[in-house]
């Protein structure tokens, strides 16, 4: 997936990247904090099934 195909992707799979065109400079840091919090809860998601998955490996094994 080239560079355009991601961006492409990005935008209708999650409607980013945002335009960033106009938006002041309190405005551009709630954005940053907002989208740091969602990285952290993505994280946390992630991990989450991390466990999940290995625990159904384990299972799976015995």
């Amino acid at each position: 997936m080239d560079e355009e195909e991601l961006g492409n992707f990005m935008k209708g799979a999650f409607g980013l990247p945002r335009s960033l065109e106009g938006m002041s400079v309190d405005s551009l840091k709630e954005y940053r904090v907002a989208l740091e919090q969602e990285v952290k809860r993505v994280d946390a998601a992630l991990e989450h099934r991390k466990g999940a998955h290995a625990g159904a490996e384990a299972l799976f094994k015995s």
